[in-house]
């Protein structure tokens, strides 16, 4: 049993020997001896493109360039020693030229004698008015309006400028202009023409018009327009406070007719007694006018202060609009032929 096991393993033995010997005595063989086949190489060979044919530039033709011409021979007299300079013996006295007298400065124009109305002898010819305009009675201030009088003649033109100022003046940036033309007659100022401005905008643009001889008014706006009749008296938006100025001082209450450029209506007005007002010029005793209101326009209110020392000139007015809201204006410079104003002593005691 054992004699079976053990053939098998002699065996593979034996051919293990057998395998070794071989490679020990057999030939060996040398790695020198293997050459590398040589590299194939590839050459692409491409016709050059032929250069360009180099042009030669053409020289640009040469000027002849002449030399100048030499200047002409010019004779040189020769000159003569300088002769001494004399110096003039000092004069005593000289009549000294007399110095011309400054020209005044132009006078201002004098004062317009308003005939008939005897209680302003004579009215100044160049008025400025400056005013603060405030919301409400003295409320917060919107602006500014400055009001121009000036006479030539008989002869009268009125203006009213009104500009909103700080915050209101981002909302407001436009002019409110108001203008009045007419003549200065017996009985005040008798109005020829009237106008509006609101804005840069033509159609926000009223006017008035007004025919003494035919005793008719047109007014309106753009092309609607409307007609009425006046009487003497008939006054616009911006003459009727100068007219009450000259016709001043009042007693009873007034009536007469205005208009506004948008419409034409009659108004009363009444007398409310005397008032110190607290101006930025100081206390200006003045006379109160109060408008009498009726139930068609009772939310167009107006009060007008006329200042008794000073030809009776509007330093305050206060407005009511067609929507409920008051504008108070108020004086704070006043100038006559370009002198302002200054506030009397006795015109501040209360």
């Amino acid at each position: 049993m054992l004699a079976r096991q053990t053939k098998p393993l002699l065996a593979a033995l034996l051919l293990s020997f057998l395998i070794h010997l071989i490679l020990l005595l057999g030939p060996t063989l040398e790695l020198s001896d293997w050459k590398e086949p040589p590299p194939l190489t590839v050459t692409l060979q491409a016709e050059a493109p032929k250069p360009p044919p180099v042009i030669a530039p053409t020289p640009p033709p040469r000027r002849q360039i002449r030399p100048p011409a030499p200047p002409p021979v010019v004779a040189v007299e020769p000159i003569d020693e300088p002769s001494p300079v004399v110096v003039p013996e000092p004069v005593e006295s000289v009549a000294s030229t007399p110095t011309p007298a400054p020209t005044p400065a132009p006078e201002p124009p004098p004062p317009v004698a308003i005939p008939s109305i005897t209680a302003r002898v004579a009215f100044p010819s160049r008025i400025e008015m400056l005013y603060s305009v405030h919301h409400g009675d003295r409320g917060i201030k919107l602006g500014n309006t400055t009001h121009t009088w000036r006479i030539g003649g008989k002869q009268y033109l009125l203006t009213s400028t009104t500009e909103a100022s700080g915050l209101f003046s981002l909302f407001n940036s436009g002019r409110y202009v108001l203008t009045s033309r007419g003549e200065i007659t017996a009985d005040g100022l008798q109005p020829i023409s009237f106008w509006i401005q609101r804005g840069q905008s033509a159609n926000r643009t009223e006017s008035a018009e007004f025919d003494w001889e035919a005793k008719t008014l047109d007014y309106g706006k753009g092309t609607d327009r409307h007609s009425a009749v006046i009487a003497k008296g008939a006054q616009d938006q911006l003459s009727v406070f100068y007219q009450l100025a000259l016709t001043a001082p009042h007693e009873n209450g007034l009536r007469f007719a205005l208009t506004t450029g948008r419409k034409f209506n009659r108004y009363t007005y009444q007398v409310t007694g005397e008032e110190i007002l607290d101006t930025a010029l100081g206390n200006i005793k003045a006379q109160r006018l109060t408008r009498v209101l009726d139930k068609t326009d009772s939310s167009e209110s107006a009060d007008i202060w006329l200042a008794i020392d000073y030809h009776y000139l509007p330093v305050r007015f206060r407005l009511g609009t067609r929507d409920g809201e008051v504008l108070d204006h108020w004086v704070k410079e006043i100038r006559l032929d370009g002198k302002r104003v200054e506030i009397k002593a006795e015109a501040v005691a209360q």
